[in-house]
């Protein structure tokens, strides 16, 4: 009688080491502030030269690093994250948005934050969710909104946030936002990002790549002051909108809903503390700010990826079809569809919501032998991290195949090769919810609808904190 023989599982392979870090010269130096005219981030940093994973710049004060490998990403995400700070974005952004988990600087607060926050995202909190989801996304369809202009054009990229602005207003207010307050919601929050946006690229460029010295934070947000006067007063019709549904909610009973606000009034510490009136009005301004804009522009990102690779989107219709049967899904269905969650990915990871993560350093350190000294600039370029050859196969292509379940391309690979929503402890406590509601409506919308960019179009990124296309996405809408 033979022996069985025992297969051994294949070895993950060998990844080589990320090429040694360093020093940008003089002239490459002046080459990428040459084409910061440009406007679009994601360009001027595909100009950084090399396939050093580390590369660093000295003028003047602190360096400013760029990080577009992984293992030196998670020393500043993870590995010695106490170390490194949130910087000037997230410092415009907290006077807009407030204290929520996205722009907390107050480490103790910001630690019992997530405590009291990150159970409202487990699974059993999530399935009600879904179904406000599935129905703003029922009710967007059966509107018509989708339809074309004269041109025969749809702005997809407006569309696709109107949409996702209806969801998460859903799912944070429940039955309680009407259209009306979703609208001015909406436009409130869009003058909100712009003023960041706009402030935000003059520190980015001034303040971080120039290495000129440096500009006052107080002075920096009255730089813009036609944007900022229009932020003061958008701000306020949010705070009226918000504030006036905590009122009414704290006056009211919260037991029986199972929207997000109700989730944040009715949370406790461990020695059943809440949290105050303004810090629930800072989480949900997070939620609104970052909720919506993120999933819009990935969905945008997604529909031009299918409508360039026809082979995929059949697929995902196949697959749609097959799994709901023309039905609207529901929570569990998230799961069943494989492809199109495959497809979502690969979508993020060529055209991440957001582009780059900045840290600045609290105190020294050192990454791969590069001495980081306190107050230096860290820019983690997860757009290139995503698109690093190193890493990955054909890394300009769209194969959703890299994130099919058992993806044989994704051994030895590490984990933060592919972060859309960050690491470490900071990373997105949303990241559940935006991955089902990304999901759930691409699934609805390929039920019924074809998106196909417009002849000639020419797509222009736009990036200050997320990643979208400058001057929208025109595309053709027809029905399936």
């Amino acid at each position: 009688m033979s022996t069985p023989q025992t297969v051994s599982p294949p070895s993950a392979p060998t990844l080589a080491p990320p090429p040694a870090p360093r020093k940008l010269r003089r002239r490459e130096v002046a080459n990428l502030i040459a084409h910061l005219g440009e406007k679009d981030l994601l360009r001027t940093f595909s100009r950084l030269p090399g396939d050093a994973g580390l590369l660093y710049l000295k003028v003047a004060g602190p360096p400013v690093v760029f990080i577009r490998d992984p293992e030196h990403a998670r020393q500043v995400l993870v590995t010695n994250q106490d170390n490194y700070l949130k910087g000037n974005d997230y410092k415009i952004l907290a006077v807009l948005l407030g204290r929520g988990l996205l722009t907390n600087f107050d480490l103790p607060l910001w630690q019992r934050q997530r405590k009291l926050v990150q159970p409202l995202f487990a699974k059993r909190h999530l399935a009600p969710m879904a179904t406000h989801m599935t129905a703003a996304t029922e009710s967007w369809l059966d509107s018509g909104a989708w339809q074309a202009d004269r041109d025969g054009a749809v702005d997809v990229n407006a569309a696709m946030m109107a949409l996702t602005l209806d969801v998460v207003c859903r799912a944070l207010f429940g039955t309680t936002a009407d259209a009306a307050t979703t609208k001015t919601v909406g436009r409130s929050m869009d003058t909100l990002l712009t003023a960041a946006q706009k402030n935000l690229s003059f520190s980015s460029v001034y303040d971080v790549v120039s290495q000129a010295p440096k500009v006052k934070y107080d002075s920096l947000l009255t730089l813009r002051r036609v944007h900022w006067n229009r932020a003061q007063k958008a701000k306020a019709a949010l705070d009226e909108i918000v504030y006036g549904l905590i009122d009414g909610r704290q006056r009211g009973s919260v037991d029986d809903a199972d929207d997000l606000l109700a989730l944040l009034l009715a949370a406790r510490d461990d020695d059943g503390s809440s949290m105050d009136r303004e810090l629930v009005r800072d989480e949900v301004m997070t939620f609104l700010g970052a909720g919506h804009e993120t999933t819009a522009n990935a969905l945008t990102w997604l529909w031009l990826c299918l409508s360039r690779n026809p082979a995929a989107r059949r697929r995902m219709e196949e697959e749609v079809d097959e799994v709901l049967q023309g039905r609207v899904p529901t929570f569990e269905d998230a799961d069943r569809l494989p492809w199109t969650s495959a497809c979502l990915q690969e979508a993020m990871r060529l055209y991440p919501p957001v582009p780059a993560f900045t840290r600045v350093a609290g105190g020294p350190d050192e990454i791969d032998g590069v001495k980081i000294p306190r107050g230096s600039d860290i820019i983690i370029a997860t757009s290139l991290m995503h698109r690093n050859p190193r890493l990955w196969e054909n890394p300009e292509g769209f194969d959703p195949e890299r994130f099919m379940p058992g993806a044989s391309s994704a051994v030895g690979r590490p984990r933060l090769a592919f972060m859309p929503f960050g690491a470490g402890r900071r990373i997105c406590v949303g990241q559940g919810f935006a991955l089902m509601e990304g999901v759930l409506l691409a699934s609805m919308i390929t039920q019924r609808l074809r998106l196909d960019l417009m002849p000639g179009a020419v797509i222009r990124n736009d990036v200050a904190i997320t990643l979208r296309p400058r001057d929208g996405m025109p595309m053709q809408i027809t029905p399936r």
